[in-house]
This record gives structure tokens, C-alpha cells and sequence, in this order.
């Protein structure tokens, strides 16, 4: 499976958020988007992920790391939001977070490697 993800970095550090209740990873944190849709690119998925999940139009620029276990692809891609303010629609929070802080937090393999990448 594809999925792609977005990283915001912000001028404070990088920005997440958590799953809600109810959701599978409940309470992780994550960098957001989705799986590829048939036919579509990340940029394309992305796009319809992060309005669908958060109210937000998107820029997605270039692929900054990517990730992989047994069953999924994960491409992370730099992100800026165009228009906003995001709406927690899927998630119960949000956080910009220092990169030396994002050991801290909860989250999955994927997003774990894409942290270690970032520190590279």
C-alpha cells in the first residue's frame, strides 16, 4: 500500500498531530495524509488526504524521506498550507514540535523513520 505524508516544518519545529479516540494508533502522533487513491500521485493524494481529514489546501513540494514496512510504502513529502486554520477532523490535537523533541511523542515505525531521516 502507498501512502503519503506530509511534513510542515514551521519556523518553532515540525508540525503533528495525534489520532483521535476511536481511530486506529489512537493517541499516536503523526505527520498527516493517506493512501493513494487508483491513479492518483502522492501530490494528488496529499491534497485530497489533508482537506478531507483537516479543512486545509496544500503545496506539496519535494519528497523528503521515505519509509517502509510488511505492508506499507510511506513517501513524505514537504508541505505548506495555503489556507487554513486546520480542523481537527480525524485527530484530537496538534503540536509543533522541536525536531529534538519528536523522540518524545508517541508514534508509529513509519513516522519514526521519517523523524530519523529529518535529523540527518
Amino acid at each position: 500500500m502507498l501512502v503519503a505524508a506530509a511534513v510542515v516544518k514551521e519556523q518553532a519545529g515540525y508540525w503533528l498531530v495525534r489520532r483521535g479516540p476511536g481511530r486506529d494508533h489512537a493517541g499516536m502522533w503523526e505527520f498527516p495524509g493517506g493512501k493513494l487513491e487508483a491513479g492518483e500521485t502522492f501530490a494528488q493524494a496529499l491534497s485530497r488526504e489533508l482537506w478531507e481529514e483537516l479543512g486545509i489546501r496544500v503545496r506539496v513540494g519535494e519528497l523528503l524521506a521515505k519509509a517502509r514496512n510488511e505492508r506499507i510504502e510511506m513517501h513524505a513529502f514537504a508541505v505548506e498550507i495555503q489556507e487554513g486554520p486546520p480542523q481537527l477532523r480525524e485527530h484530537d490535537a496538534e503540536a509543533v514540535i522541536p525536531l529534538a523533541e519528536l523522540g518524545n511523542y508517541p508514534m508509529n515505525d513509519l513516522d519514526q523513520q521519517v523523524v530519523s531521516q529529518l535529523r540527518r
